[in-house]
Formats: structure tokens, C-alpha cells, sequence
């Protein structure tokens, strides 16, 4: 029984269905209208036994990676590139996120990489 309830918990600390992910899947979703690609995932789990996490509030969301395929990342500097997102998603990151891990790419960018 406490194998299950532990892999529950587990699960629940990936999880990309509670409301700070779903929260980031809408902003991204409604503010790249030609998204090629995106992926989310919830690295809490790898973070939350941290020094840095031990008196935080939010264990369970507080540390994402984002893979964003996009043209509207066309001309942009990397640095200009995650100014964007994280302006975007200042709310999330003000309220609980710690860190974004972020991977922002045009389609041209995507495409040279996946025929390597």
C-alpha cells in the first residue's frame, strides 16, 4: 500500500495538470498562434529534497523545461528570445516557479536540428 500511495505522489510531482502548468500551456498556446511545436515538462521532482526548496511554499510546480517551436523567435537573440517568455509568464514566476528550463526554436532551427 505505501508503494502505491508513493508512486501517486511521484506522478502528482510530473504532473503538467496542475494550475501553474496549465496556466503556462494557455499563455504560450495564446500567445504563439503559429506554435509548431511545444512540450512541457514539471522537473519539481528532481529539485524538491534542494537546500534552496526547503522552505519554499510550491515544491510540486516550481520547476519547469519548455520546448517552444516558433517563427515569431525569427531574428531574435537566445537572450531576447527567454526575456520573451519569461515576461510572459512574469505572473507564474512571481507566484511559485523557481526556474524555467527553456528551449525556443524556429521551425527552420527545429528542422536542422532533427536532420543531424
Amino acid at each position: 500500500m505505501i508503494s502505491r500511495v508513493f508512486l501517486r505522489m511521484m506522478s502528482a510531482d510530473r504532473s503538467i495538470d496542475g494550475p501553474i502548468a496549465r496556466s503556462i500551456t494557455s499563455k504560450i498556446q495564446e500567445s504563439f498562434a503559429d506554435l509548431q511545436h511545444f512540450s512541457i515538462n514539471n522537473d519539481s521532482y528532481k529539485h524538491s529534497g534542494h537546500a534552496g526548496m526547503a522552505d519554499a511554499g510550491n515544491r510540486i510546480e516550481s520547476h519547469f523545461k519548455l520546448n517552444i517551436v516558433s517563427d515569431k523567435f525569427q531574428g531574435m537573440s537566445l537572450p531576447m528570445r527567454h526575456r520573451m517568455i519569461y515576461n510572459l509568464l512574469d505572473e507564474e514566476l512571481k507566484n511559485g516557479v523557481h526556474a524555467l528550463q527553456l528551449v525556443t526554436r524556429t521551425p527552420a532551427e527545429q528542422l536542422k536540428r532533427t536532420q543531424k
